[in-house]
C-alpha cells in the first residue's frame, strides 16, 4: 500500500477519537465552549499519534516506516504555527460564520482532519529525511 495513503487512511481512524470530545464539548456547552473545544482539540491532536507512533508496532505503508515520537512532536508545533499564521495572517474566513450551524461543524471537523494529517505526513517525511529510523 502507498506510505502516504496509509498515513491519510491511519489519520481517519485517529480523528474518530480526537474531535469527538471538542465536538460534543463545542455542541452542549455555551460561552466558552470554543475555548474548551480548541484545547481539548490542540491537547488530543498532539496526544493520541503521539501515543500511536510511540509503539513500536505503529508502521506506515507495506515497507514498515516508522514515524519518530520526537520527529511528529516538532511537526505538529510547525503544522499549528502554519495553521494560525494563515488563519490570523493571510486568510480571509469570515465566510465561514454565515454558513449554517451545521455546514460550519463540516469545515472544522476537515479542517481539524487536515492538521492531525498534514502532522503526520510532515512527520514522516522528517523521518525518511533524517533515515527513517526508528526509536
Amino acid at each position: 500500500m502507498n506510505t502516504l495513503l496509509d498515513i491519510c487512511k491511519r489519520s481517519i481512524y485517529m480523528n474518530l477519537f480526537i474531535v469527538v470530545i471538542p465536538l460534543i464539548a463545542y455542541m452542549i456547552h455555551n460561552g466558552s465552549s470554543a475555548t474548551v473545544a480548541l484545547v481539548w482539540y490542540l491537547v488530543l491532536s498532539l496526544c493520541i499519534p503521539w501515543t500511536y507512533v510511540s509503539y513500536q508496532s505503529s508502521t506506515f505503508g507495506s515497507d514498515g516506516y516508522h514515524i519518530n515520537r520526537w520527529i511528529f512532536i516538532v511537526s505538529w508545533i510547525l503544522t499549528q504555527v502554519l495553521t494560525y499564521k494563515l488563519i490570523f495572517l493571510g486568510i480571509n474566513l469570515s465566510f465561514i460564520w454565515e454558513l449554517p450551524n451545521f455546514a460550519r461543524d463540516i469545515v472544522f471537523l476537515i479542517g481539524m482532519y487536515g492538521q492531525v494529517t498534514l502532522s503526520l505526513l510532515v512527520a514522516f517525511g522528517g523521518a525518511r529525511l533524517l533515515g527513517g529510523a526508528c526509536e
